[in-house]
């Protein structure tokens, strides 16, 4: 996987956006987001647990192989 390192490798995060989801394209190591946005969807949510990060993209597994 390519974990990129926001601190030491100079890449572009999101400030104050954490991200866990190891196997998203725009995690990166700290556990930040490196896309340029996000989108959280559902229009029609009243908790949390009714979003979710429509930024999402997996890692390309056979890129990192």
């Amino acid at each position: 996987m390519d974990k990129r390192n926001c601190d030491s490798q100079g890449c572009d995060c999101i400030s104050g956006v954490c991200c866990s989801v190891e196997n998203c394209k725009h995690h990166a190591i700290g556990d930040v987001c490196t896309a340029t946005h996000i989108n959280v969807k559902s229009e029609d949510a009243t908790t949390k647990a009714e979003t979710f990060c429509g930024t999402f993209a997996p890692v390309d597994t056979w890129q990192t192989m």
